[in-house]
């Protein structure tokens, strides 16, 4: 057995293999990542509706009308719903079965406690948002159990042998006590929020009801002055002042020096809030828990696998695709051992390893557990903890290898450089607003970085051809021929093309990372240097046809200045 990576992957003691593995074939694997839910349906586009409508339907909503009949205390009804509507918004990433039964719930509540009956824009836009995030959910759920059917059929039986978990147990045991304190802290919350009803409904019992005349109801501090009949005044804490008109009349609790508003009683809301902030998070760990990968038995596939040491990723492709050309899936990875992986990694970074995967995967689903080669012998045991990802369908090569692979800007890029041109028109309108100064020079200067960096999020574009890459930059389109290139690295957002000359080329911004990362999505620049990696290091997997220009496209900078002219002259000569 050669030790050199170059002789093919990493290959997997016989031991480590359970018996009757079925290797994932390139047609069952590219079926499987073909059955991932469609752009259409990701959370992120749900999400962002569904949350921005809700807000803007609670901001209109009327406020309660308290009166002594019905005072305005506690709403344990309302603070379950909140709990349910804000797991919707959690679950709505990872979970699409469970939200789609919160969502459910939380719209039938609504409906019955007459929310939605008043017709209104923000309830008709919530109600839209809705529609389409239950179309998305049972979309997604559906292409869930599409996958899973399709990894079943690729192991050849539902249950082949037990995955040999490390680092699961302990997330396990985490999310178990994490759960367990944070339920117990909301029950307590529960107990003391009931506590206080029910002492001041033993104390209103016997107090006396006296009427008062409001002086004064501040907004500002949420407050309300009034007067008794003995002119004497006292200033209660309120939450809605602004139903008090000067020189009403409201009705007051007195016992010996206890006093309370009768229209607002007692206040829990710091105790429904620990509710909130504790059963949220307490439920989210008991669901995590629930997807923890099992100690049985579970379906088993032979593939390959190669770890991204820059992004701390793991992709897997299929166990045939020997030259790494086209990724299935990626998943973040907890080593057995860190310190071995890491030595290993290091001396052979970015190989490819035979590996076995213990479990059904499917988009956004739970931990499964790998065992993949270590360069030094015997097996390396890794549990995936994070969700799973299908390789987007642009990352792969075109299956005759002939016409030329295009890359460009996705949709989380665009939103960026959407939210940077906002921030440019809002300082382009901040500057005509003060008076000519030497900052202008600076704001000057930083908008054209704005500029730059706004159209290569929108637009950027790499075309691999017969000829080499060729880039759209914000400002041209750069050639760089196959034999000039050495290297393609992804680095915080940005994609670094290494040349012989030490004329480098980079494309900054492509993407965001961090925010990728905890949307769940793999960081666009890393995941494109993975796709370009086997075209530079395997030239019979390059496209064998040239481009055109149409595919190489237009820079943005010229088009994206002239527009930052117009509005600049727009904004002058409106102020």
């Amino acid at each position: 057995m050669s030790d050199s990576p170059s002789a093919g992957p990493l290959p997997l003691v016989a031991d480590a293999i359970p018996p009757g593995a079925a290797a994932w074939r390139s047609g069952d694997a590219e079926r499987w990542r073909e059955a991932a839910p469609r752009p259409w349906a990701d959370p992120l586009w749900a999400f962002l509706p569904l949350l921005a409508t809700a807000v803007w339907a609670l901001a209109d909503a009327p406020h309660p009308v308290c009166s002594t009949a019905t005072p305005c205390a506690s709403d344990w009804s309302g603070l379950a719903g909140a709990v349910v509507q804000v797991l919707t918004l959690v679950w709505l990433w990872r979970r699409p079965g469970l939200a789609l039964l919160t969502l459910t719930a939380s719209i039938v509540s609504l409906f019955v406690d007459g929310t939605l009956m008043e017709p209104s824009v923000p309830n008709t836009a919530l109600l839209l948002a809705v529609f389409y995030t239950t179309a998305t959910l049972i979309h997604r759920v559906n292409a869930v159990r599409q996958q899973r059917s399709l990894a079943l059929a690729a192991a050849g039986a539902v249950a082949s042998a037990r995955a040999p978990l490390t680092a699961a147990p302990r997330n396990r045991l985490f999310s178990v006590l994490a759960a367990a304190l944070l339920l117990a802290v909301s029950v307590f919350a529960v107990w003391q929020g009931l506590r206080v009803a029910f002492d001041h409904d033993e104390r209103a019992a016997r107090a006396e009801t006296t009427s008062a005349v409001v002086v004064k109801a501040s907004e500002d501090d949420l407050t309300l002055k009034v007067r008794f009949v003995d002119d004497s005044t006292h200033t209660f804490d309120v939450l809605f002042p602004k139903q008090y008109e000067a020189s009403a009349r409201v009705d007051v609790l007195v016992d010996d020096g206890w006093v309370r508003l009768a229209t607002e009683p007692y206040d829990t809301f710091g105790w429904e809030l620990l509710v909130l902030l504790t059963a949220v998070p307490g439920l989210a760990f008991l669901a995590s828990r629930a997807a923890a990968p099992r100690s049985g038995p579970q379906p088993v596939l032979r593939v390959l696998v190669r770890g991204d040491r820059d992004e701390h990723r793991t992709w897997v492709y299929a166990a045939d695709d020997r030259a790494g050309a086209r990724p299935v899936l990626y998943v973040d990875a907890v080593h057995e051992d860190e310190e071995e992986a890491d030595e290993e990694r290091d001396e052979y970074p970015g190989s490819l390893r035979e590996a076995v995967l213990f479990g059904t995967p499917h988009t956004g689903g739970a931990r499964l557990t790998l065992v993949a080669a270590r360069a030094g012998g015997g097996p390396l045991t890794a549990c995936a903890i994070a969700t799973i990802h299908p390789a987007p369908a642009w990352g792969a090569l075109p299956a005759t290898k002939g016409s030329p692979l295009v890359q460009s800007a996705d949709q989380t890029s665009r939103v960026m450089a959407i939210a940077v041109l906002a921030f440019q028109a809002a300082a382009i309108w901040g500057m005509f607003s003060e008076s000519l100064s030497w900052q202008w020079a600076v704001a000057a200067l930083l908008l054209v970085g704005l500029i730059s960096s706004a159209a290569t999020a929108l637009s950027w574009r790499i075309t691999a051809d017969s000829a080499g890459l060729w880039l759209r930059g914000p400002w041209r389109v750069r050639h760089l021929p196959w034999d000039e290139i050495t290297a393609v690295d992804a680095d915080h957002g940005n994609i670094w093309i290494r040349t012989t000359n030490d004329n480098d080329a980079c494309l900054s911004p492509v993407g965001w990372p961090w925010l990728e990362r905890r949307l769940g999505r793999p960081p666009t620049a890393a995941r494109t240097a993975a796709t370009l990696h086997p075209l530079l290091h395997h030239p019979n997997l390059r496209p064998t046809s040239p481009s055109s220009s149409a595919q190489h496209g237009m820079p943005l900078g010229p088009v994206l200045t002239g527009a930052s002219l117009l509005w600049a002259a727009a904004v002058h000569f409106t102020l």
